[in-house]
């Protein structure tokens, strides 16, 4: 079997900061990266804490991917262009991750994904007027943490403030994760997986395209 294959460049040459095609591309990249980190983590996850967090951190990636995909080839030609020459296919893995937050997408997961992603991506500091009206996060989380009688912890490993952990609140944060199927049926896991590898595929393809147009050379290691 092949091993794995290099290409190298220099980025000014491939990914021109000042081209805005070239930035959106790189985002797009960025976000498969921490798709493929954040998913590779939570399956070998040493234990259900950082499991946990680890779904927490796919799920907002992937609400954020699909807004990047959804909002810049709107308000830059050149994007729109260069994504109307994709094939048909290739399109296909973009909608389909950007349904995920799209409520008249059949890809459409629900507003649990973007819930998370605003308890994941930006802790609560709380709001007065949120409170008053029962609708705090933090507090909400809290709260049925607290209906369920669970248990808090602090587990202090050898006195250095480095081993501390606060298990207590990991039991909150479980709080804020939604039921454990959607209202398709299928776990929130499955389809983050889904949708993950949707932009995985896409982001090979459309970086693909776009090596594509470059000059023989520029690029070392394309066939």
């Amino acid at each position: 079997m092949d091993g794995p294959r290099l290409l190298s460049f220099q980025i000014a040459d491939v990914f021109d900061p000042s081209d805005e095609l070239a930035r959106w591309l790189t985002v797009l990249a960025m976000a498969s990266n921490d798709f493929w980190r954040f998913f590779r983590w939570m399956e070998e996850a040493s234990d259900g804490p950082t499991r946990i967090l680890a779904f927490r951190l796919e799920a907002a990636a992937l609400f954020e991917a699909a807004r990047h995909l959804t909002k810049p080839p709107t308000q830059w030609p050149r994007i729109a262009k260069f994504l109307s020459r994709l094939p048909p296919d290739v399109l296909a893995d973009r909608d389909r991750v950007r349904g995920t937050i799209d409520p008249k997408s059949e890809f459409y997961v629900g507003d649990w994904l973007e819930r998370l992603r605003n308890v994941t991506f930006h802790y609560p500091d709380g709001h007065p007027a949120k409170s008053q009206a029962k609708k705090e996060e933090v507090e909400q989380a809290m709260a049925r943490a607290v209906a369920q009688g669970i248990e808090g912890k602090i587990t202090i490993a050898t006195g250095s403030f480095g081993d501390v952990r606060f298990e207590f609140a990991d039991e909150v944060a479980v709080q804020w994760l939604p039921d454990g199927e959607t209202s398709h049926g299928t776990s929130q896991i499955v389809l983050l997986r889904e949708g993950g590898i949707a932009l995985a595929k896409f982001a090979q393809r459309a970086i693909g395209a776009h090596l594509a147009t470059l000059p023989r050379g520029v690029v070392s290691g394309l066939p």
